[in-house]
């Protein structure tokens, strides 16, 4: 009996581009709530969690560190914003991942999560608006609701994961993304590593990092599972 493989999924960069929705949600969502429209080329966004983002844009717009609860206000309003955003700008889900996604659930020996700095209910709505939700568990899942480290949403992951499904093996856990952030909290939790490069970030660049596998683009189903098969 082949064991129980779980792969652990970023959002952005890795299985969809939005055009950058998300940005200008929170472009909105600022104008709003401090009448300032935010300088995003002093904004790290790539590879960061949805209140990290919120953290940075507040102290761009008003010149201080946010106060309590101030950036969870302003992640509350780019979610509620973030569906007419997304239907309003041609983005896709990245090939092939669709490919791999319907692959993945058609085998019970493979579980898809998602270890991603959105929110749930960001992540949701991304998901949901491209058609793919459906492929993850949301349940055991973990997102970046309230915690401004990628480490301790993966920690989070971790224990989810061995909550829901016991019968994992460390060495049968993957995580997969675009940034040096999704390649370092993998490796936090004894995960091994894949890094795309169909992010912001070059193979070359995500290499620098070491994770265990790097590739400009996902390969085609076949060639990925037979990667994560160690075949």
């Amino acid at each position: 009996m082949t064991a129980l493989k779980i792969l652990f999924w970023d959002i952005d960069g890795t299985l969809l581009r939005t055009a950058r929705a998300g940005l200008y949600a929170f472009e909105q969502a600022t104008e709003e709530l401090y009448a300032a429209k935010p300088d995003f080329t002093t904004v790290t966004t790539a590879g960061m969690t949805d209140c990290h983002i919120a953290a940075q844009i507040i102290a761009v717009a008003t010149g201080r560190e946010p106060r309590e609860n101030e950036a969870a206000a302003l992640v509350q309003r780019y979610v509620e914003l973030l569906p007419a955003h997304l239907a309003a700008r041609e983005g896709f889900v990245i090939p092939p991942v669709l490919d791999i996604l319907n692959q993945l659930a058609a085998d019970p020996g493979y579980v898809s999560l998602l270890l991603t700095g959105n929110t749930a209910a960001g992540a949701r709505a991304k998901l949901t608006y491209y058609n793919i939700a459906h492929f993850f568990d949301f349940a055991a899942s973990a997102f970046g609701d309230d915690c401004k480290n990628r480490a301790e949403i993966a920690a989070r992951a971790l224990a989810s994961a061995r909550q829901w499904y016991p019968a994992v093996r460390p060495e049968n856990m993957f995580v997969i993304g675009d940034t040096p952030n999704d390649v370092s909290c993998g490796k936090t939790i004894g995960a091994r590593t894949v890094a795309v490069a169909t992010g912001t970030y070059s193979a070359a660049e995500l290499a620098v990092h070491a994770p265990w596998w790097v590739v400009e683009r996902l390969p085609a189903p076949a060639e990925f599972m037979a990667k994560i098969m160690g075949e």
